[in-house]
């Protein structure tokens, strides 16, 4: 992969470690609805509280690349841009990570 790679959301959570996996999930969590929040917790089990929503790396390994890209597109409608900063993170963290 070259540095100057660019990834869609779902493609960086499947390119991610774990933890990795998990603070993408929890950036996005942070500008959701509760009833996304809930949507979610029904699917992987209970995290966090429901105004501070938390996912743990092994909590990841239940989540798909299309329930990241849904979290994604309402963090978005929340906080415009937010995916647009999420993503230009760990882009450059993936980066980093192959340049060494």
């Amino acid at each position: 992969m070259s540095a100057t790679t660019d990834h869609t959301i779902s493609q960086l959570f499947l390119l991610s470690s774990p933890e990795q996996r998990a603070d993408i999930v929890n950036r996005l969590l942070s500008k959701v609805s509760h009833e996304m929040a809930a949507s979610l917790a029904a699917s992987i089990g209970d995290f966090g509280t429901e105004t501070h929503p938390h996912v743990t790396p092994e909590q990841t390994e239940h989540i798909t690349p299309v329930q990241v890209e849904e979290i994604a597109a309402t963090a978005e409608q929340h906080a415009p841009g937010m995916v647009d900063r999420v993503t230009e993170f760990f882009n450059g963290e993936l980066a980093r990570a192959s340049s060494k």
